[in-house]
């Protein structure tokens, strides 16, 4: 008896709202992370590549990215009837953004400090691929992958403010402040690097706003 109803209490634990709840805590995570990560992230530059500090923040932007898909997904979930098509799309454009970014910390984190003596311009290239530097080597299909993650960040976040927006689900100003967050990037092309770099405070403010709604909603 005590066996199956302590199996009935685990049970009674993890409900689909706990879960909810839990990816709103992992946005608001991500939302810290991804504005602390900014004043923190190393100069893009082979000379840091193999320090501490880069692979520490490699690997802070790898979970940042994976509480996102999370978070993202939870936010989501949390009005997909209401959302309707367009909040579908935007979810898995700004989900595929950050799947791409995970993959991308990967290999700043992990491949890039194992090749600084024998493929410095590649790496050099590799660490400047977002700043605009322009590579030397011979950098296969990244520099189609880089835009492209822009471009999946701003339609994708853009397309899921909008959706939120007209679901009325979650509060418009937050709504609003996602899909600007999304297509401030686009002063980017006329900031320089790294002070560009700003331009991800309002995303992280979203994220954290948004994670936070989700987090403390109660049934």
């Amino acid at each position: 008896m005590n066996i199956e109803h302590n199996k009935e209490g685990s049970k009674s634990i993890i409900t689909p709202h706990v879960l909810k709840r839990w990816s709103g805590f992992m946005a608001v995570i991500a939302g810290i992370l991804y504005i602390v990560i900014q004043f923190i992230h190393p100069t893009d530059d082979i000379s840091f590549v193999h320090t501490n500090a880069w692979v520490v923040v490699a690997c802070l932007t790898m979970a940042m990215s994976l509480f996102n898909l999370i978070g993202i997904t939870g936010f989501f979930i949390s009005q997909a009837k209401e959302a309707g098509w367009l909040g579908l799309v935007g979810f898995l454009l700004f989900n595929l953004f950050w799947l791409m970014s995970i993959i991308f910390s990967f290999i700043e984190a992990f491949v890039l400090p194992l090749l600084t003596s024998d493929a410095g311009k590649f790496v050099e290239g590799m660490a400047g691929l977002f700043g605009g530097t322009v590579s030397e080597a011979n950098l296969g299909i990244f520099p189609i992958l880089a835009p492209l993650a822009g471009v999946l960040y701003m339609l994708g976040g853009l397309l899921l403010g909008i959706a939120t927006l007209r679901a009325r689900v979650f509060p418009r100003l937050a709504a609003i402040l996602l899909a600007f967050a999304s297509v401030v990037t686009i002063a980017a092309a006329i900031i320089p690097h790294p002070f560009d770099r700003a331009l991800a405070i309002p995303m992280g403010i979203a994220l954290i706003w948004i994670g936070y709604i989700i987090w403390s909603e109660r049934k």
